[in-house]
This record gives structure tokens, sequence and C-alpha cells, in this order.
């Protein structure tokens, strides 16, 4: 016997967890399709398990998409489901919120868990049904229905729903789960997507200048990245910790960054980075001058010795004539480096690109087949580093969760 629903969300992640504690009790039955054998994995991990779970920002900062409307698409929608809103769900969850000294937005434990459990417990006391290892491969509308065939431990099953929301993640971090493979449910109904990109991911640049870096964190280090966009240089700066490695650089600032430009890789990526961003360079200078005049007998290569790490000295004066003094200072200030790729999905946190905005309505409704909805990473929205893009599934979850129970109301002529 097949099973029928009225809303069927399609991913146990972040945005489907949302959905399912914010549908209306009054909008009929639930049931979420999780293809893991845990929900909210990825939600688990997020913020190194501390779970950042939004920012004070979220309002003003820049969202990314391929769509000229995207910025302001996503500030629209989380504008109406903003972090006090996100705050006063989470609070009639048992959960209590609080931002750090960045803006960044955590749950007063420090622990990512404790979001997944709040959410997994209120959708179970809403009698939402959670079906754990159940890949849904297809989806068909039937009259004013949607079919939908999965695989289960127990074999071949199909289901029915009146609504289908598909919360299934992007490209990114395909350990938990989403590795691409449901796009496919999108496409089926002649939806396209826009080119995919890891984003908040770690970079691969030139490594001649820094094979001898291996393992070294700066901190505080200003990294500024410079690229083309639309025929013009575009620029970007952040504060944070650069960590060095064999392929090229990582650290927060690094995946902070990544966010602004990892689809524009194509036309070229540089990085300058600031090792001492609290000093000017003319003060570096006037040290260098006083300091080689203290020790006259100092090898030049060690010159930086006790302004920087040593390592790093060293491998910022093999970039620069020997013995100009005003060009290692500049170099302190501006070591560049070349971006030549990511690390690639399987390290990102997130992907950039997906489901084109314009064929989805503000309700976040498929304009190709009425009852179709979708929600968090498959958008063609991402967010930067610090909760954006946890805050950007909320706000999405919650705008279709309206949007279905606005739609109940009418099919019951209640409004």
């Amino acid at each position: 016997m097949k099973q029928t629903v009225t809303t069927a969300i399609i991913g146990g992640g972040a945005a489907g967890l949302f959905l399912a504690t914010l549908l209306p009790v009054e909008s009929g039955s639930v049931a979420v399709f999780e293809r893991g054998s845990r929900v909210g994995r990825k939600l688990s991990a997020t913020g190194n398990g501390q779970g950042n779970i939004s920012n004070l920002a979220c309002e003003s900062a820049e969202y990314f998409s391929s769509s000229k409307e995207g910025d302001g698409f996503a500030k629209r929608v989380i504008a109406r489901y903003n972090y006090p809103s996100l705050a006063a769900h989470m609070e009639r969850l048992g959960v209590l919120l609080l931002p750090d000294e960045r803006g960044r937005v955590y749950p007063t434990g420090k622990q990512a868990s404790a979001l997944t459990d709040a959410l997994r417990f209120s959708a179970a006391e809403r009698g939402v049904a959670v079906r754990l290892d159940t890949l849904i491969t297809q989806i068909e509308k039937r009259g004013e229905y949607f079919l939908l065939r999965a695989k289960t431990a127990e074999g071949e099953r199909e289901f029915f729903a009146e609504n289908v929301v598909l919360c299934t993640g992007g490209k990114a971090a395909k350990n938990f789960g989403t590795d691409g493979s449901a796009y496919a449910l999108a496409q089926s109904f002649s939806h396209t997507l826009t080119p995919l990109y890891p984003s908040l991911v770690q970079l691969k640049t030139d490594t001649k200048k820094i094979k001898t870096l291996k393992g070294i964190r700066v901190s505080p280090a200003r990294v500024t990245a410079a690229w083309w966009e639309n025929g013009k240089r575009k620029t970007h700066t952040l504060d944070g910790d650069i960590l060095f490695t064999d392929y090229g650089v990582s650290g927060d600032v690094i995946f902070r960054l990544s966010a602004f430009f990892t689809d524009k890789l194509a036309d070229g990526v540089t990085l300058s980075v600031r090792f001492l961003p609290a000093f000017s360079e003319e003060k570096i200078y006037e040290t260098l001058v006083k300091k080689r005049a203290l020790f006259p007998d100092t090898p030049f290569e060690e010159l930086l010795g006790g302004i920087v790490n040593n390592q790093v000295g060293r491998a910022v004066l093999k970039t620069v004539p020997k013995e100009d003094l005003r060009a290692a200072a500049s170099a302190v200030c501006d070591f560049k480096l070349s971006v030549s790729g990511t690390l690639g999905f399987d390290y990102a946190q997130v992907t950039k690109g997906g489901v084109r905005l314009e064929e989805v309505d503000e309700n976040l409704q498929s304009k190709k087949a009425k009852g179709l909805y979708f929600a968090g990473e498959i958008l063609d929205i991402d967010g930067q580093c610090g909760g954006f893009n946890l805050q950007w599934a909320y706000a999405s979850a919650a705008c279709v969760a309206a949007a279905i129970g606005q739609k109940t109301q009418k099919a019951r002529g209640q409004v």
C-alpha cells in the first residue's frame, strides 16, 4: 500500500529539519526522507562542532548568486525570517543563542549536536515521520500529487505527496551525503543548474615561495584577494589566521575569502598577505634599518627574525634583492601568491551555484511544477563563512513553510 503525506521533505539536513519544525501543524502530515542513517550530520559539524548557526550581519552582508537579483532575493527572504526570528524559534525548542565578538551566533552550550537534537526532537513531537536510509530516486507529477520512488532497506517503495520540498543540499562535503546526485530530481522537472563551484574551501596556490612554510600558521594576518568580475578588478580584504600547506593555503581567513571568488578562478585570482597588519610598512623598514646597523654581520636572510616567524622571514627575503631593506619591508606587507584552484567539493563547506533563481517564485515554489519547492543550498544562493549559510537554510525553510501553510488554509476556505 502506498503511503500518502501532505508534504514530503527530501533531505534531513539543516533546511529539511528547520522546515519539519516550522510547517504549521494544521498543514497536514509531514515526512522527511533522508538517504543517510542519521539526520543533521552536517549541521552537527558546523562551526567546528560548536554550532555557528547564524550571524548578526546576515541582513547586510553580501550573498552570492549567478543571478543579478540573487543578493537582493536572499536578503528579502532573510529580512522576513531574520536572526531574531531564528533565535525565537530555537528558544521555543529550548535552545538559547548567543553571538560572539565577531557577530557569529552559537548555542550557549557551544554544541552543534544540541541544535540537531532540538530540531529532531521537535519534529518527532509534532508527529513528523522521519524515514532514514531512504533514497528518493525519482519524482513524478501525477495529477494533484507527486509520486516518489525510493530505495530503502526493505527494498523499493513508493510514496505520494501533495507537496514536495527539495532540501537536498548541494555538492560539497559528500561525506555528509551531499554528493550532488540529488540535483537530478530538480532537473527531472526541467529545472536547470548554474555552474557549480566549491566555496568556503582551502586554496591551491603557487608553492615555490612557500614550500618551506608547510604547517606554519600566522595569526593575525591580513589577506587581500583580487579577481576580475564583469571586466572590472575587484578586491576584498579580511583579517584572520592563515595556514601554509603543501598545496597552498588554508585557515580561517582563507575559508572566508574563498566565498567571493571560487567561481572566478579561470580569470586569475591573486592573494596579498600582510604578515604584520598592526605595523606600517614604514615602521618595519625603520626597524630593519636599525637592525642592520646594530648587527652588520647578521645574514640578510635572517634579518626578519624577531619581526615575523623565522621561516616566514626567510621565505619573504628570498623574494627580494639582497640587502634591499625597502623591498623587504614591502614584501612583509605584500607577499603575493597566485591562486591556481581549490581542494574541491570534498573539502568545501558549501556549494556555489544550484537551481536557477529565475525558475522559482518569491515563495521558492517551482515555476515549472506547482507544489514543488526548494530550500537551502540546492538553490543558486550561497553565503559567507560564519553562520550566513545556515541563516539562509532557516529563512528559506521558513518561507516555504509559510507558503505551504497559506496554501492549506486556502484549500480549506479559511482565508
